[in-house]
């Protein structure tokens, strides 16, 4: 396995990566000899890229999973309230336009 999504897998997951704590753990990675020192910057720059990678899969899941319990549960979305909403307003324009016009 790459060295980068090893790292990303066994010690942060798809959790936000600081520049600083990439930096820790490719130091890390080079004391114990599997990242040469020259390649460090270019192996921050990867673990960084990685986690983003990951952060951004885990959010497409987490959204997919609520999504689906919603619909699931049958439960109002906020682009249905927003619908329910604007009816309510096109009847009450209506209402009040048939008002004004039985009053007048």
């Amino acid at each position: 396995m790459d060295i980068i999504r090893k790292a990303v897998f066994l010690g942060l997951g798809a959790i936000s990566l600081t520049k600083d704590k990439a930096d820790e753990i490719v130091d890390d990675l080079i004391k114990r000899g599997e990242v040469a020192s020259a390649e460090r910057f270019k192996t921050v720059d990867r673990l960084l890229r990685e986690a983003d990678k990951q952060e951004k899969e885990l959010q497409r899941k987490i959204d997919s999973t609520v999504h689906k319990a919603v619909a699931e549960l049958g439960l109002a979305t906020r682009k249905d309230l927003e619908e329910i909403l604007e009816t309510l307003k096109k009847i009450q324009a209506e209402v009040s336009s048939s008002v004004k016009t039985d009053a007048g």
